[in-house]
């Protein structure tokens, strides 16, 4: 195979004369970058730069394609352990040269090839659907349907098939000289577009606000929360009542008292003012008690966030609190 001084003495040859008169006709300033990016590459190959060469080379053949950039780019692919790379330029080398290839250096390189197709494998690739890009190690080498099977290296080769709409699929294989392998890749089914409404697994998205409207048009209504105002309400009767008859209970009792320090004492009237004072602190007791209870069911509900619908249920089923206070009486009439 090449070595680095063979490659470079054939780069001389093609140096002795403007890379420009050995290429199909291009303009003058293609031509002077071709041979600019040739020497370049020819300096890198013998500065063992094999990948940056194998660049500077392609881009001369693309700028003027003379088929002596051929040999240099056959012997950068074989460096690097490209087979493949460097049989299909070899090939094309001796096709595109043709009689103007000495008779030595065709041999030589058919010698080359010979030792080279034994270092590749034949791969024929198709998909389910068409129009797929098939890329190797990370390289594009065209869409399906192939016009012709691919030539891969020996050793373990990516294949990647994208196409648009469906998820790329990577198919790892490892192929040896001189396989010949038949590849399948069967691809996911294209991804249906979701509908306006249609979320995953198929449930209803929420509706989108129209133009101009805020996304809180389209939120669920909050629940209104208020205080309650009934049982606060009865809680205030209930202690005004229990204090109005707290007032009326310490009159009773100094009735009482000073019915006690008459004298001559009359029966009756102690026994009135005391059956009085009684009565009045025993209501101050129940509606003093009922304060308390109503106050913290009020609390309960307000820390609860009881709405409207509760307190007017509340109203509904328990009629109001009514106090009736006479000279010698109380009257409590409701529901607790």
């Amino acid at each position: 195979m090449k070595t680095p001084r063979a490659l470079a003495l054939c780069a001389a040859i093609v140096l002795s004369a403007p890379l420009g008169a050995l290429a199909q006709p291009a303009g003058a300033g293609k031509t002077e970058e071709a041979d600019a990016r040739f020497r370049r590459g020819v300096e890198l190959y013998n500065e063992v730069d094999y990948g940056a060469a194998l660049t500077e080379f392609r881009r001369a053949y693309a700028l003027a394609p003379a088929y002596q950039v051929l040999y240099n780019i056959a012997g950068t692919c074989y460096q690097l352990k490209d087979y493949a790379c460097a049989l299909r330029a070899f090939e094309k080398y001796l096709a595109d040269g043709g009689e103007q290839i000495p008779g030595g250096r065709r041999a030589e390189v058919e010698r080359d090839i010979a030792v080279l197709r034994s270092r590749v494998a034949t791969v024929e690739i198709s998909t389910s659907a068409p129009g797929v890009e098939i890329s190797v190690d990370g390289m594009p080498v065209g869409e399906t349907p192939l016009p012709e099977p691919l030539l891969m290296s020996a050793g373990r080769r990516r294949i990647v098939a994208e196409a648009p709409g469906r998820p790329a699929v990577l198919r790892v294989v490892d192929v040896a000289g001189g396989d010949r392998v038949q590849l399948k890749i069967e691809l996911p089914e294209a991804r249906t577009p979701q509908g306006p409404g249609e979320g995953a697994g198929g449930a209803s998205a929420p509706p989108r606000a129209p133009p101009g409207a805020s996304l809180m048009d389209h939120r669920a209504p909050r629940q209104q929360r208020g205080v309650p105002l009934f049982p606060w309400l009865a809680t205030g009767a209930l202690a005004v009542g229990a204090a109005a008859t707290g007032v009326l209970a310490l009159g009773a009792s100094g009735d009482l008292g000073a019915e006690l320090d008459r004298y001559p004492g009359d029966a009756r009237a102690i026994e009135r003012a005391r059956a009085r004072s009684e009565a009045l602190a025993l209501t101050t007791d129940l509606l003093a008690g009922a304060a308390v209870l109503a106050g913290g069911i009020s609390i309960y509900l307000t820390v609860a966030g009881a709405g409207p619908e509760r307190v007017d249920a509340a109203r509904a089923s328990s009629p109001p609190v009514s106090l009736k206070i006479a000279p010698a009486s109380l009257e409590l009439a409701g529901s607790f």
